[in-house]
């Protein structure tokens, strides 16, 4: 694919119209790569639904790849700005996979927007509703607040009916400082993209020797996340379950 040239001469920085016509320009520019990039992810799914691959589309360890790859090679690119449009590209790749089936609270609504824009169907839910949701549908996602001191639906998931949902990404992607808005779970394994944060929720005693950050309690019960990707079939004490694994660009 040919890139775009970058014109050899700006405008100056007082001539409004010339740097409106530049903008333009820019513009027109970013709509023919933009129809290019959904004609390739129409032309994937179309090559996915051939193969009979009728899995789940949804990839976080590669969308914060792309998002990082961007960061990096374009160090003037606002991130939040980037993270935004990248959103609204892979959100329309996705839709045209399939779609997905997105759940959230009205809290964390918000979020699921930001994450998954109108190309997918968002529903309302309590935070109990939208996990069990996310355990039945192949194709559902829960977006719910950070797990904080208010926020006790980590607590639901060590409930064996719940096994196989996990927390696989946040929502933002990119946080100037603390923790993101919300995350992210779907009835799938996380996979590792570099810089991982895992949550292990359990019984407070068997917590301990994983050391880690506190985030929340309750009664005997713990959530704690501690640095790096551990393997969902890693061994874990007694009680303790790996909620999940996210990272951020």
């Amino acid at each position: 694919m040919n890139m775009p040239a970058p014109s050899s001469s700006a405008p100056s920085p007082t001539d409004m119209t010339a740097l409106r016509e530049a903008i333009d320009a820019i513009d027109g520019q970013l709509a023919r790569l933009i129809a290019q990039r959904s004609g390739l992810a129409r032309a994937i799914a179309e090559a996915k639904k051939a193969a009979g691959d009728s899995g789940f589309g949804w990839r976080p360890a590669r969308e914060i790849d792309i998002l990082r790859g961007l960061i990096t090679r374009e160090p003037n690119l606002d991130p939040a700005l980037a993270a935004a449009v990248w959103r609204a590209l892979i959100s329309a790749n996705l839709a045209a996979q399939g779609g997905l089936d997105v759940v959230t609270t009205l809290e964390a609504a918000p979020w699921a927007k930001l994450a998954f824009g109108s190309a997918s169907e968002t529903r309302i839910l309590s935070a109990s509703e939208a996990l069990v949701a996310a355990k039945q549908g192949a194709r559902t996602i829960a977006c719910l607040p950070w797990p904080g001191e208010r926020e006790s639906w980590w607590v639901d998931l060590l409930d064996d009916r719940l096994a196989g949902v996990h927390a696989c990404a946040a929502s933002p992607q990119i946080v100037a400082q603390g923790a993101p808005a919300s995350l992210l779970l779907a009835n799938r394994a996380p996979e590792a993209s570099g810089g991982d944060i895992s949550l292990l929720a359990g019984p407070k005693a068997a917590l301990e020797k994983h050391g880690g950050t506190g985030l929340s309690e309750r009664g005997e019960l713990a959530l704690i996340q501690v640095t790096g990707f551990m393997e969902p079939d890693a061994p874990l004490e007694t009680g303790v379950r790996l909620i999940g694994c996210f990272a951020l660009a």
